[in-house]
This record gives structure tokens, sequence and C-alpha cells, in this order.
């Protein structure tokens, strides 16, 4: 008769294999690293390849792997136009590639500095900071303006010039600004605004450098957008604004009609009965269409994508408590 095992014996096999589980399970994990790690090495070299043959074709001192995926020089991932760390599953099309000029051929490095927009695009400033090209940094106030694709607010907006790896020297060196604005300047810095209310303007700024009897020239744009106006509202048609105005009824409908021209944009509304200012107001609505339900002076109150605000008051009749009020 076969006898089976006894209790000692088992437990006996289960801290065995447990020793053996725990010894093992670390060693798995090293080789799965490492595996990930020499993944990552083997892109990152193909990468360097990649960039360095699109420096020797297009003389571009930094790039995005983001354009050597979509220029050709680089796969994606199985054929997909992103490329993935193994190693934490980041997206690495806005790693940034840097190139330096060797003898006859361009020494590549992925810097592993990432540098994406909100809509996930490559933020196309902070590659020109890798190279020899120059840039342009906005302020207001002195402080550096980090995202101005979107409309700004206010004075005191310079714009100036640097460069990654020259120095901005206006004064040995020709300069120039130029807009479709109209604003010109000689130096480094110009003031964009003073107390102008709107601005939707390209600017340019040009170096030229006049070195070993070679002159080269260096420029660099951006489109900035300033709104300081106020957005307009309009009462005067009160047919469109206020329906049946000129009838008794018991509640009417206001809408309120207003633009903002050329500027950022109408973000809100608010019309009500009790506030003075539209300084006081807190509740604004993403809605032009208010009910009326008893006569009076109201406030209307217009902001735009930036926060200029414009105030009008109106005067509402005709309306009736009940039923038996109207005619």
């Amino acid at each position: 008769m076969n006898k089976g095992f006894t209790i000692l014996e088992l437990l006996a096999s289960v801290v065995i294999l447990s020793v053996i589980i725990l010894i093992a399970v670390p060693t798995v994990n090293n080789i799965a690293s490492s595996i990930e790690r020499n993944h990552y090495k083997n892109m990152v070299k193909n990468i360097e390849v990649a960039a360095s043959k699109y420096a020797f074709d297009t003389k571009e001192e930094a790039v995005y792997v983001d354009t050597l995926i979509k220029e050709g020089y680089l796969k994606g991932d199985e054929e997909e136009d992103y490329i993935t760390n193994p190693q934490n599953n980041e997206i690495m099309n806005c790693y940034i590639v840097t190139m330096n000029k060797v003898s006859d051929y361009y020494e590549a490095k992925l810097t592993e500095e990432k540098y994406s927009l909100e809509d996930n695009s490559c933020d196309l400033n902070k590659l020109k900071e890798k190279t020899n090209e120059i840039y342009i940094v906005v302020k207001q106030d002195n402080v550096q303006v980090e995202d101005y694709s979107n409309w700004l607010k206010g004075d005191n907006i310079t714009l100036e010039a640097y460069g990654s790896n020259r120095d901005i020297d206006c004064h040995t060196n020709s300069c120039i600004w130029s807009s479709s604005s109209g604003i010109e300047s000689n130096d480094k810095l110009i003031t964009v605004t003073n107390n102008m209310t709107l601005i939707n303007s390209l600017y340019k700024f040009q170096i030229t450098y006049d070195e070993e009897s070679q002159v080269k020239r260096y420029d660099a744009s951006i489109n900035l957008k300033i709104d300081n106006e106020k957005p307009t509202i309009k009462l005067e048609d009160t047919k469109r604004t206020i329906t049946d105005p000129y009838q008794e009824t018991l509640t009417k409908t206001l809408k309120i009609i207003a633009n903002d021209g050329r500027g950022s944009g109408i973000s809100k509304y608010y019309f009500g009965y009790n506030e003075s200012s539209c300084a006081n107001v807190t509740n604004w609505y993403d809605s032009n269409n208010f009910t009326i339900a008893s006569n009076g002076t109201y406030l209307i109150c217009v902001k735009d994508k930036v926060g200029n605000i414009e105030t009008e008051f109106i005067e509402i009749n005709n309306i009736k408590t009940s039923n038996n009020d109207i005619n």
C-alpha cells in the first residue's frame, strides 16, 4: 500500500518552493530590467544616428524626435508615428536631440529633455534655445511670460532677443525689429504696449554679424496678441434685445447682443437686478439669454477671454405680476 506525504513533508515542500520563488523573482525582475535598459540604449543609438543624418542634410543643430519620425529619418514603434520609452512607457517624441559638427560628421546626443505643449505638440521655442539660433522672450512687468500663444492683457509688455550660444550685441552688430503693427527698433529690446488697446501682430528680429569677413544673419519671429479693449454691448435695437418690449406680459426674455471685434472673444455674460457694478459680480454665465419677471433697472455685464469687462444698464417695463393685470 502506497503511503502519501506526511504533513511535515508537505510543509517542507512549501518552504522549499517559497525559498525558490523568493530567489527567482528578483532574478527575473533584474533580467526584465536589463532587457528594457538594453532596448532603450539601442533605441537611443538609433535616434542619434538618425539625428546625425538629419543634421548632415539640413545643417540644423537641434531637432525633436517627432521631426525625425515625420521627416522619415526614424521609424516609430510598430510603424506608428511615436516612440515610447520602454523603461517608463513615456512617449519620447518631444525629446530634444542636439547635434555638434565634429570634422566631417555631426555628433548627436539625446538630451532626454521633454518640452511639449498642452495640445501635445512640441515647443519650438524651446528647441531654438538649444541651437545657435536666436529666440525672443516676452516679458510683462519684467517677468517672463511662459505661454504667449494665447491673448495677453495689460501694459509694460516687452520683447527681448536672446542668443543660445552667442551674445546679442546691437552696438557692434546690426539689429532690426519690424512688425506688422508698425513698431520698429534697432535695439535688442522693444516695448510693445504703451496704452495700445489691441495688438495682433507678427514681430521679427534680425541681427547681422560680420564673422571673419563672412556676413551671417540670424532671425526670430513671434506672433503676439494683446487685448486691452472692452467688448461692446448693443442695446439700440430693442426688438432684437427684448421679446415683446411694448406688450404687457408676465415675463420677457433678454438677449445680450455683444461682440469683441478682433479681440480675444466674448467669454461670459451677466444680467442682474441688485448689483450696481460689474466688479461685484461673481456668478457669470455662458448663456446670453435671460428671463425677466419684474420691471426695473438691470445691470448687464459682458467679459472677454482676458477679463476686459463692459457695463450697461437697461430699463425693463411692461411686465405684469398676474394674468389679471394683462390687458
